[in-house]
């Protein structure tokens, strides 16, 4: 399609050149007779004229032409009289003239016509203009100009033969384009003007302007297609491989409650080990855990997918948010080969907030469960928490492994996972925190992260006091 479009292009510009061409060959045509007629009329009236015309036809050729003999006589009568007469040929006359000393100049033509168009006696005419007054470049450079016209070089020429017709040639060279204009002001003497015009590819331009630009907007718009019809591609691959593996985590996640249930059902089967009340006691809680992880699971997929702020239900009351931070933390599940330790600050005395209890509740567990799982060994989190005007500033800081500035800009997103956590293999559905930023821009409030790959990170939440 480019390649279309830049054939069209320069074919727009051949036309646009051929079109000037026309025009200053056209004007060119019409102002040399401009030039001729005005000669006519300054016609120097110290000379007359005297022609003697004898016409033959030749069959000899192979067409039939007509040949005509011109005898012309110009003289000078050395005084300015009325008017520059043409004369009737007298022999006598000149004769006479020639015994008194009168300057008198004969010209023999022999002129054969080759068309009809063609007429003798205009040629005739011409010679006697040019002879009472003759061509000058001056003359017509200045006509030229004077009507918008910038010949580059005018010169005379004089030809091997007799030229009737007008004529232009074009030199097409793409940067420098140029046209050449003949034009036979005495045909009788073979005598023409070239006039050369050198054409600027900028005035060119101008010409087709508006081509140009809906051809530049044309093109514009099929690179931008293009580019966008690849990006297309590339994000359906994306999708389509976040697809894959969104699947494979979830079925990987929900192994592990149907697994501990399979543990339960097998144990309760067991009569000596339901006699062990604290094993029992541990393989009841843990199967809690993994069914309350299961419903949490169910939970977030159906307000992730909603993919909307304004559908997610907003069951609003009036609670402490005290009291739901230290329940939370409270709640937290610890593995029980880490050691982590969680500091909880408040800076103020009233807490009330009115919210949604369960998904205020359920944002802390994620980015305190977070904290935990993105840890090594010995892990360290602190919760602040502090009220600033009439919203809630929350902070939930870790000293785990962090994550990059790139990968910062997408943890928000649906379905991403950094590339160290894939590689290490921790379980985990990409949905985490882009629930929690969802639940938290449906209390029309904000959530950022702060962190550093290596030292930790830190999650500020800011909530309305009142919704």
């Amino acid at each position: 399609m480019i390649t279309s479009q830049m054939y069209w292009l320069f074919n727009q510009y051949q036309l646009s050149l051929h079109n000037i061409r026309n025009e200053a060959y056209t004007k060119t045509l019409h102002l040399a007779e401009a030039d001729m007629a005005l000669r006519d009329s300054l016609q120097n009236r110290h000379l007359s004229t005297m022609t003697r015309s004898e016409m033959s036809v030749d069959r000899k050729a192979l067409d039939t032409k007509v040949v005509w003999m011109f005898e012309a006589y110009i003289i000078d009568n050395q005084e300015e009289s009325a008017e520059s007469p043409l004369l009737q040929y007298d022999s006598l006359y000149i004769e006479s003239l020639r015994i008194a000393g009168k300057d008198v100049r004969k010209h023999v033509f022999r002129v054969e016509v080759p068309n009809q168009k063609y007429d003798a006696f205009d040629a005739l005419n011409r010679f006697h203009i040019n002879e009472k007054c003759p061509f000058t470049i001056e003359r017509l450079d200045s006509l030229l100009r004077t009507n918008g016209l910038n010949p580059d070089l005018i010169s005379i020429e004089t030809t091997d033969s007799m030229i009737w017709d007008a004529g232009r040639t074009g030199h097409t060279l793409f940067l420098h384009p140029s046209m050449d204009v003949t034009y036979p002001f005495n045909i009788l003497q073979q005598q023409q003007f070239r006039v050369t015009y050198r054409f600027s590819v900028f005035d060119i331009l101008r010409t087709m302007l508006f081509s140009f630009i809906c051809s530049l907007m044309l093109s514009f718009l099929l690179i931008f297609c293009f580019l966008y019809q690849i990006a297309t591609i590339f994000r359906q691959q994306r999708i389509d491989e976040t697809r894959k593996s969104f699947i494979f985590t979830m079925l990987h996640e929900l192994k592990r409650p149907i697994t501990a249930l399979k543990l339960c059902v097998s144990f309760m089967r067991n009569d000596k080990m339901m006699q062990d009340s604290e094993m029992k006691e541990e393989i009841i809680n843990n199967s809690h855990n993994e069914l309350d992880n299961l419903s949490s699971y169910f939970s977030k997929l159906r307000d992730v997918m909603a993919d909307d702020t304004d559908t997610i239900p907003l069951n609003l009351s009036t609670f402490n948010l005290k009291t739901l931070v230290e329940q939370c933390i409270k709640n937290q599940f610890i593995p029980a080969d880490r050691k982590v330790e969680i500091k909880v600050s408040f800076e103020n005395e009233d807490y009330t907030i009115t919210a949604d209890k369960m998904h205020i509740y359920n944002v802390l567990c994620n980015l305190l469960e977070n904290s935990v799982k993105y840890s090594e060994g010995q892990a360290a989190i602190s919760v602040d928490c502090r009220l600033v005007g009439e919203k809630y500033v929350m902070e939930v800081s870790d000293t785990g492994s962090g994550i990059s500035k790139t990968e910062s800009n997408y943890v928000f997103d649906r379905f991403f996972r950094s590339k160290d956590v894939i590689e290490k293999n921790i379980p985990g559905m990409g949905l985490g925190l882009f629930y929690v930023k969802l639940l938290i821009e449906a209390h029309h409030g904000d959530i950022t992260l702060h962190s550093e790959l290596g030292k930790g990170s830190r999650f500020t939440v800011v909530i309305p006091r009142k919704q």
